[in-house]
């Protein structure tokens, strides 16, 4: 098997087990590398090391329910796999540049725009405007 395919292999076990405790031991194991040679590999390939990558998905995906659901942020931070809601408010600002707080109440704005300019054309041929404003929560 080339390396280019097992590290896909390995991107692929990391994004089935993202809210799981994820150890370069383990993946590097499934890899069939020494953990020296795979982060070596993984960052060569991928760009970043493992565990970076790992932690910007799950900020990533965090980012996603913050934005998507109600959840508590506490919750998302642990199902994540951060220890506190402070290790991952401090990871998502440096990331995003916003509190999880302030994304979602941001998030949640803009994803309530409507499409804008849409033009359809009626019955007698005239075009109106079907146009929705977009309002703050």
């Amino acid at each position: 098997m080339n390396s280019k395919l097992q590290i896909q292999n390995s991107i692929d076990y990391i994004e089935k087990n993202l809210c799981e405790n994820i150890k370069l031991s383990e993946i590097a194991r499934q890899s069939h590398f020494s953990q020296f040679h795979f982060h070596r590999l993984f960052h060569k390939t991928v760009g970043t090391s493992v565990m970076d990558y790992v932690r910007k998905r799950r900020l990533s995906e965090a980012a996603m329910e913050l934005a998507e659901t109600d959840e508590k942020i506490t919750n998302i931070a642990f199902k994540y796999q951060f220890s506190s809601e402070e290790s991952f408010s401090r990871a998502f600002k440096k990331l995003y540049g916003a509190s999880p707080r302030d994304y979602r109440n941001t998030s949640r704005k803009i994803s309530r725009c409507g499409k804008a300019g849409t033009f359809i054309k009626g019955s007698n041929g005239s075009s109106s405007s079907n146009t929705t404003l977009c309002r703050a929560a």
